[in-house]
């Protein structure tokens, strides 16, 4: 339990991913910025900074966001966890200790997580009490930069592939097919990649949004999500605030931004003793 947390991730999938995301995410930055800006603006004007600064902010909440997801602790290391095993707890004989409700051993990270929601591969790392609100806003920018440099260089795409209806998409699942025929150039084979690419990200951010969030609604984890358990659903503003913190409204423009968690990631109150504020 003493282990020093690292950012390299500790399994070679979990490195291959992480390296994917550290690399694949800039190259996307410099990629729009060198090839597809200069094809739309000859000069810098105000749009063109409008841009610039938009794609810092992105990128600077996607990095920020996941690096407070590896650095932060997630497990109970921290925390007064008692000797005597209380109603509702379970003993973990690789960690040897009790650990809370809600809370797992994960054979990954090598110890226990509180409040698990899941183990995320392109972080190596496990998300809980503590990291979920850096996970979630990470994932919701990456899947807003995906968005917006699809929408942005979709006119480059389509000019440089220069194929209509079917065969444009065609070319995009399969550019070395499109390339062996003549229809598209080396060129068009990288573009097509490219922009195949950015739109799997999209889809697959996509779909793990909607996942957290009808989770994260309901006031569950994933695991309390698959196994049905509603145990821990107080309300809708109090569920998000559980995973935000106290400042959610605007917690997700920043990381920098204060929004301590009401609660410690041992004791959680449950729906049926729950009763809602009066402002609510």
């Amino acid at each position: 339990m003493g282990r020093t947390k690292t950012i390299v991730p500790r399994t070679s999938t979990d490195r291959m991913l992480f390296l994917l995301m550290v690399v694949g995410i800039p190259f996307a930055v410099l990629w729009l910025g060198f090839v597809i800006l200069p094809h739309y603006h000859d000069s810098v004007n105000s749009v063109v900074v409008m841009h610039i600064v938009s794609a810092s902010f992105i990128l600077y909440n996607i990095f920020h966001n996941m690096f407070l997801v590896i650095r932060t602790d997630a497990s109970g290391r921290t925390s007064y966890l008692p000797s005597v095993l209380k109603p509702g707890w379970r003993y973990c004989a690789i960690c040897q200790v009790n650990y809370p409700p809600r809370s797992y051993h994960c054979h990954v990270c090598e110890e226990c997580i509180l409040k698990r929601d899941h183990h995320c591969k392109f972080t190596g790392c496990c998300i809980g009490y503590h990291n979920h609100r850096y996970f979630l806003v990470g994932v919701w920018y990456i899947f807003i930069g995906a968005l917006y440099g699809i929408c942005y260089q979709w006119e480059y795409v389509q000019s440089t592939i220069n194929l209509h209806g079917i065969y444009f998409f065609l070319s995009l699942l399969a550019p070395h097919f499109a390339l062996l025929f003549g229809a598209i150039s080396l060129w068009g084979v990288l573009v097509a990649t490219l922009h195949t690419l950015a739109l799997a990200t999209l889809f697959m951010t996509g779909y793990l949004l909607v996942l957290q969030l009808w989770a994260i609604l309901r006031g569950q984890t994933q695991y309390e999500m698959k196994h049905n358990i509603h145990d821990y659903n107080l309300s809708v503003k109090q569920n998000i605030i559980d995973v935000l913190g106290r400042r959610w409204k605007i917690a997700w423009l920043s990381p920098i931004i204060s929004s301590p968690l009401k609660g410690d990631g041992i004791n959680f109150r449950k729906a049926n003793e729950y009763e809602p504020p009066k402002d609510i």
